[in-house]
């Protein structure tokens, strides 16, 4: 892809680099012969434009009057052995077929095959654990056996393929006795095993640490992938860096493990009285009627093995509703605290609980539950109300990972740090788990969002935190580097990880906040408020966001859109030359950048008055135009002159923004 420079100055510097020794560079040409190629309508795939015209969508960024979204559900029977940290299972699923067409087959994520010694994956691993281990795999009670490679087709399935089942890495195809037609389902049974990995690797793993160990558990049964209007079946291999895309269903699921173990999941417990003690029961219903943190399992309660009831072995069971996807944590070590978050609702205020799961010594996971309750109650306060009754923290190996009403967060040796990473996690509850995105091919859909609502979270957590500061100056570190790329790359086509970092999560982030000054503060909540309500529990794609915002807004925003989510351009205002003129001040502004933007030019006077302008974008749309030249209004001789002086914009050269008399 051709790269454009980033500035003048990376020109001048190119320049001087190939240049013959002892010879002058000439000075570049000037900006105003460039014409704009990132000035242009925002793109759309061929399958996004197939779901417009069928009407599964509309122009609009609505879901269409012909959406349809398949359904599934999940009953799960599970037994972890800690010793050895293997995990058997075995599943029941309805899939309903609510598509237009008859399908054939079912495609299933079994991402524990990325641990395989043999796996393709873009991230490292400490150790192989073989992957998954499929048992009896049966369709509508007619078990299917596997398939030679190439007679199913994984990726794309073969015309004529027998009923059976073939696995190719982190995916398999079932191929159905019969089609299941619009409006019918069909039910598999599976059952399988795994070794959960040890520390060190991503997202699922062990840990002996702070006197125990700790699981944390995801991505641990076959689930069905996901099929959409825009893609069909989304046969996309995980391939570790990249995250989910997945269908939401229900899930009744029981986990057995030796008495004295915590367990914390998604979903709510239906069993509390045959795991937990009476104590522990009864502290656990205060907590759901106090802002304050309650203690349900204390640490001089573990220490007398009086943390569960007592038993062999002891089953949890669970069960969560319109989730899309299930993970659970564990430890004989955990502590337990638990308080509530009050959020909108339908009539009035309700009620979340907030548990808390952590193993002694953690550094400021006593204010865990606190920081969860202000996180959700923010976030339900500045987008739409959390949908789900609980949220459950849960300590381990994970550095910080998402999953429908739990959090897996590591620890942190600063107080603030670790509220960031939870009110991060607790973000993604939002983006993708109650709208959900492609997080697999659009990561900014997920991580850009949430670092915006993080960073928002942490400025009214933290009075004087400079959040937004931050994550842009993380951005203009990477911002028309050689390393830097476009948003809507796929997660798994970018690389190193450090571009990662930032296309998905500095940048949008950054770009939401520039989005928001520009558009106000009113219009741009509105817009995020409307497309989060209306695309909950859907699947919406980036044209949905963006086509959200033009409705909202009222305006036309690919000029803001398309450079700066498909492309790697920069914005660079200069400021000067300056004069005193008689009752004000005539300032020149250059725009040295790729993208344009309305910017705001501020002039201050001897005695401290000040005059402000706000030049729009079309003085810089046209084909060659690169300067403005106005005057203010100012009594006295001008002394400073800024542009852009509310930090809205992602400037990569600030020096050049202001100008200051001698």
């Amino acid at each position: 892809m051709h790269k454009i420079l980033a500035s003048t100055a990376l020109a001048v510097l190119m320049a001087a680099a190939c240049a013959p020794a002892g010879r002058t560079v000439a000075e570049p040409a000037p900006r105003d012969t460039i014409t704009r190629p990132l000035l242009r309508p925002v793109p759309m795939t061929q399958g996004y434009r197939r779901a417009l015209e069928a009407g599964t969508r509309a122009a609009t960024g609505q879901p269409g009057p012909r959406y349809w979204q398949q359904a599934v559900s999940y009953r799960i029977q599970a037994q972890l052995d800690p010793e050895s940290a293997v995990l058997r299972g075995s599943e029941r699923i309805v899939y309903r077929n609510r598509s237009p067409q008859a399908l054939n087959s079912v495609v299933l994520n079994l991402y524990q095959n990325i641990f395989t010694e043999t796996a393709r994956r873009n991230r490292v691993i400490v150790a192989p654990t073989g992957g998954v281990t499929l048992g009896r795999v049966a369709v509508e009670g007619r078990e299917l056996r596997p398939v030679a490679a190439g007679r199913i087709g994984v990726v794309t399935p073969v015309r004529t393929p027998e009923a059976g089942y073939e696995v190719q890495g982190t995916l398999a195809r079932l191929t159905l006795p019969r089609p299941v037609a619009p409006g019918d389902s069909t039910i598999l049974e599976i059952e399988w095993s795994h070794r959960i990995p040890p520390a060190g690797t991503f997202r699922t793993a062990y840990e002996d640490a702070l006197g125990g160990r700790a699981f944390n558990v995801a991505q641990w049964y076959p689930q069905v992938a996901v099929l959409d209007d825009v893609v069909g079946w989304d046969a996309t291999p995980y391939l570790g860096d990249g995250e989910f895309y997945l269908e939401y269903g229900d899930f009744d699921v029981a986990i057995t493990l030796p008495a004295g173990h915590l367990v914390g999941a998604t979903g709510i417990l239906q069993n509390p009285g045959d795991v937990l003690t009476p104590e522990a029961t009864a502290r656990l219903a205060r907590a759901a009627t106090t802002d304050s943190t309650v203690r349900v399992v204390t640490e001089a309660e573990r220490a007398a093995g009086r943390a569960t009831r007592s038993g062999g072995r002891l089953t949890w069971r669970f069960r969560a509703e319109n989730v899309r996807d299930f993970a659970f944590a564990a430890s004989d070590r955990y502590l337990w605290d638990a308080t509530r978050a009050t959020v909108p609702g339908e009539g009035g205020e309700r009620t979340v609980l907030i548990h808390s799961l952590y193993r002694a010594g953690a550094p400021h996971w006593q204010e865990a539950a606190r920081f969860g309750q202000h996180s959700i109650g923010f976030f339900s306060d500045r987008l739409v109300p959390y949908a789900y009754p609980q949220a459950t923290i849960a300590e381990g190996p994970i550095s910080g990972m998402e999953y429908p009403m739990l959090v897996f967060i590591h620890r942190a040796a600063q107080r603030e740090d670790l509220y960031s990473v939870i009110a991060h996690e607790l973000g993604h509850e939002w983006f993708p788990m109650m709208i959900g995105q492609d997080e697999a091919s659009f990561a900014w859909m997920d991580e850009g969002l949430t670092t915006f609502l993080e960073d928002e979270a942490r400025e009214d957590f933290f009075p004087g935190a400079r959040a937004h500061e931050e994550t842009r100056a993380a951005y203009l570190r990477v911002a028309g580097r050689d390393n830097e790329v476009p948003l809507m790359r796929h997660t798994d086509l970018v690389s190193p990880y450090g571009a990662r970092t930032v296309a998905a999560y500095s940048k949008p982030g950054t770009m939401l906040f520039t989005l928001r000054g520009i558009l106000g503060a009113e219009t741009f909540d509105r817009a995020m408020r409307t497309y989060a309500r209306e695309w909950m529990f859907k699947h919406p794609y980036p044209w949905d966001f963006f086509n959200t915002f033009e409705r909202v807004a009222g305006r036309d925003l690919d000029w803001f859109f398309y450079p700066w989510w498909f492309e790697t351009g920069t914005l660079d205002f200069a400021v000067g030359p300056v004069r005193a003129v008689s009752g004000g001040v005539e300032v020149t502004l250059t725009d040295l950048g790729d993208i344009p933007a309305p910017v705001r030019v501020t002039a201050t006077g001897e005695g401290g008055a000040s005059a402000s302008v706000d030049i729009p974008l079309e003085s810089w749309t046209g084909a060659r135009t690169r300067t403005a030249t106005f005057t203010l209004p100012l009594s006295g001789a001008p002394t400073r002159v800024e542009a852009d002086p509310q930090g809205i914009l992602p400037d990569v050269n600030r020096a050049n923004n202001v100008w200051t008399a001698r």
